[in-house]
């Protein structure tokens, strides 16, 4: 047991000495998020190397916290973006205008968070620890939870998937899948293509970021699930895959908001929307559904025979 503690120990502090890694933050009207954000990052026993918050276009007080940001911390920078009608799906519009002040090569990590998170005190460590045990981790992520008056409720997602709102790369992997793309659905792009060239991509719940405003608050709902339909079409969903995720999305919250979903992905093919993405890419997204339609089906039909021999009461 001494042993172990004195190890964690080593690797922890080894780890401090040798992670170098930038943070790159889309925001836009934050004031009442940044602040403590901003907290928790400063607060990590492991600092950004550099930190570009990039505001797209607020109309509140969040250039103004920035910049006292920036003031007070050099590895912060401040890029402001004029104000625009309509924001691209997670501030990904703004992203590009971050990575053009970075030189890639300076960097072992490139993380991509959101501003309305709390990182708990240990995240950095936690998180680089992960990737130190498995050299193959290419992707990576903590738990997104929702303060709630019986204490802290995980927001569901598979393994294999990590919440755009808190995103850490391997800048081996980063440029290996050529980085990030600007629309919907690119949080599941990144995850594919990565995979689909040999690595891995992992989230780790035990790992604990709070989440102060739940996925999809802000967009108006009938947007959000016409624009998860058309991230479907986009990251090359098998349409089986849709049809079953619309019956759930039917039962979860309603046959309307389902139909809205359905039009989202059909309206694009449709249209034939543009979809560039490789032989391997789409394998790699069809064969990962499948199988995942493949559990879910022997699963209920498991479930099923147990209902079946249940002996009477």
């Amino acid at each position: 047991m001494t042993t172990e503690i004195l190890d964690d120990d080593v690797m922890a502090a080894d780890t401090k000495l040798r992670v170098r890694y930038a943070l790159i933050m889309p925001v836009r009207d934050e004031e009442n998020f940044l602040p403590a954000m901003a907290e928790s990052v400063i607060s990590q026993a492991i600092q950004p190397k550099r930190w570009i918050i990039v505001d797209d276009g607020s109309r509140d007080r969040t250039p103004e916290i920035a910049r006292q940001l920036a003031r007070n911390f050099s590895f912060i920078q401040l890029i402001c973006l004029p104000n625009r009608a309509q924001r691209l799906p997670g501030g990904e519009g703004a992203i590009p205008s971050a990575l053009r002040e970075l030189n890639l090569r300076e960097y072992d990590y490139l993380a991509r968070f959101d501003s309305d998170l709390i990182l708990s005190p240990d995240y950095m460590e936690k998180i680089f620890s992960e990737f130190e045990r498995e050299p193959r981790l290419g992707i990576a992520g903590g738990g997104l939870y929702i303060e709630s008056p019986d204490g802290l409720v995980f927001e569901e997602s598979p393994e294999d998937h990590i919440r755009g709102a808190l995103k850490m790369y391997k800048m081996e992997c980063f440029e290996e899948i050529g980085g990030m793309t600007a629309d919907i659905g690119w949080d599941t792009i990144d995850e594919v293509e990565a995979r689909s060239r040999g690595w891995i991509t992992q989230s780790y719940p035990s790992i604990v970021a709070i989440h102060r405003r739940p996925t999809g608050t802000g967009i108006a709902s009938a947007k959000v699930f016409r624009s998860r339909g058309r991230a479907e079409y986009l990251t090359w969903s098998h349409p089986l895959f849709v049809f079953a995720k619309a019956f759930r999305t039917a039962w979860i919250y309603s046959p309307r908001v389902a139909v809205g979903y359905l039009y989202g992905f059909a309206s694009c093919y449709l249209r034939s929307e543009e979809r560039k993405r490789s032989r391997e890419f789409i394998r790699v997204r069809r064969k990962e559904q499948m199988q995942k339609l493949k559990v879910l089906f022997y699963r209920r039909q498991i479930q099923a025979k147990s209902s079946a021999t249940k002996p009477a009461l």
